[in-house]
């Protein structure tokens, strides 16, 4: 989620990104004292607790200290700047906050940037890891659709245990988490777990067969611009169910009477003009049902999530409820003179701490109007682990106010709103790693949820699994136009 208001921040003096190789493995190799850690835990705790703009929002402070002493206490030896970043990752997601995600120093980026990775892309079905996608140049071994059985010996059980607890997660939702931690886990791998140039894997087939391979690692480029033949099914249905390309794509699923609106981002500027025009085609075509496919939606600018939302409703709302800050002047904060005046400008002191937004400084705090034309027809909204930020608040305004049929999984957002917006960033003196601490508290003008820290849950609770791209099926979609069609 971003807001509106251009935050500039001061450039930060860091380690030339065109050091050797071997000076970056020594800086990675390079053991920081004990003190040093806790020093860097405390100023970062500090920090946190200064700014963070909804800090016991998901967990209690008696809760959350005790979470945080029982990993600061395990800063107890010389360890690495990428040992320390996996206690201060899992202590990061004790907040509860998805927004909260920490940054490397640039040493460990640049040499991330070079490394040869794990060159599988997986996701977390159930307890099982399964490919998606081998991206080395040739290996036919390990196919999409395999069931990852170990990496290096090391059972892929223990790599889910070792590392899930480092992704952090909207409050108590689980679907985000995952989807997160599939994703990155050739990064992660390499972070925290081994660095070799070559992985021997051991994967399990669909007939229940065991296969080995060694695979040679990958580097970022050579996975973007990998064609390894053995995905060439899994990539062709994949493109085929994703519909047509675009930021805002429109199709017709049945004539003109069913269309698949997908919106994969709340992003550029575009935006708004494109929305419009999608929905004029609609009335035009005189649709009688819509599918909105927010699937792998990550969010974006809050506005434009309101604008999608009056594109479907008749009367003013309200989308946010309010927008809180803890300090509207954190002591570390490197902002530009101006973003200090207009937070000072557009806010006021709260009776119960801290402050408030104002519609002068945010719009998304006042009332909303309706669109002139707005599509009021049956409605399905597609939602997955994917589905955050400013893409899980439109799901949660729909469920409010009772517009839509949710069809998927639970959205990795919170139903009641999240932490983003307006950052600050703070840097770490002995490890160079940082953190942007999430400011605004916003809450979302809903109907109080049944389970609070959950997401919006669908209707309809469908998965999407690997198998179903190699068979060239999309189970959600087909349910959401069965619902559409009855």
């Amino acid at each position: 989620m971003r807001h509106p208001l251009v935050i500039a921040l001061a450039a930060v003096v860091t380690s030339s990104l065109g050091a050797q190789p071997a000076v970056q493995q020594a800086a990675q190799r390079a053991l920081l004292s004990v003190d040093a850690q806790r020093a860097d835990f405390d100023l970062l705790r500090r920090a946190i607790e200064e700014a963070h703009g909804g800090l016991h929002r998901w967990v209690p402070k008696a809760e959350l200290d005790r979470r945080w002493a029982a990993h600061r206490a395990r800063l107890d030896r010389p360890m690495t700047s990428l040992a320390l970043a996996g206690v201060l990752s899992e202590a990061i997601a004790e907040l509860r906050d998805g927004h909260a995600r920490l940054e490397y120093d640039s040493v460990t980026n640049a040499a991330l940037a070079g490394a040869r990775l794990l060159p599988l892309r997986v996701a977390l079905e159930g307890e099982q890891l399964v490919v998606v996608s081998n991206d080395t140049p040739a290996d036919s071994a390990i196919r999409p659709g395999m069931v990852l059985l170990a990496i290096d010996g090391r059972p892929t059980r223990d790599i889910v245990a070792t590392l899930l607890p480092r992704v952090s997660g909207d409050g108590f939702i689980e679907t985000g988490r995952r989807t997160r931690f599939a994703r990155d886990l050739a990064v992660s791998y390499w972070r925290w777990i081994a660095q070799p140039d070559s992985f021997a894997i051991t994967a399990r087939d669909e007939a229940g067969r065991v296969v080995t391979a060694t695979l040679h690692g990958v580097t970022a480029e050579e996975r973007r611009t990998n064609a390894n033949p053995v995905n060439a099914t899994l990539v062709e249905n994949a493109a085929r169910l994703d519909g047509p390309r675009g930021t805002i794509a429109l199709e017709f699923l049945r004539d003109s009477t069913v269309a698949r609106l997908r919106v994969r981002a709340f992003d550029g500027q575009s935006f708004p003009a494109t929305l419009d025009s999608a929905f004029r085609v609609l009335r035009e075509r005189a649709t009688r049902a819509l599918i909105l496919d927010l699937r792998g939606n990550g969010g974006g600018v809050d506005l434009y999530g309101a604008l999608l939302v009056s594109h479907l409703v008749a009367r003013p709302f309200r989308y946010f409820d309010h927008i809180h800050l803890t300090t509207i002047a954190p002591s570390f904060a490197t902002w530009l003179p101006r973003t200090f005046e207009s937070l000072r400008a557009g806010t006021v002191p709260h009776a119960g701490g801290g402050f408030r937004v104002t519609e002068q400084l945010h719009r998304g705090v006042g009332e909303q109007q309706p669109q002139p034309h707005p599509f009021t027809g049956p409605l399905v909204v597609l939602i997955d682990g994917g589905s955050f930020s400013t893409t899980a608040d439109v799901a949660a305004q729909l469920r409010s106010l009772r517009r839509a049929t949710f069809v998927g999984e639970e959205t990795a957002g919170t139903y009641e709103g999240n932490t983003s917006g307006l950052n600050a960033l703070i840097v770490l003196p002995s490890s160079g790693l940082r953190l942007r601490i999430m400011m605004y508290g916003y809450w979302n003008a809903v109907m109080p949820p049944p389970s609070p820290g959950r997401g919006t849950r669908p209707d309809h609770d469908v998965t999407r699994r690997v198998a179903d791209l190699l068979r060239g099926r999309d189970p959600m979609l087909e349910r959401a136009i069965e619902v559409v069609s009855r």
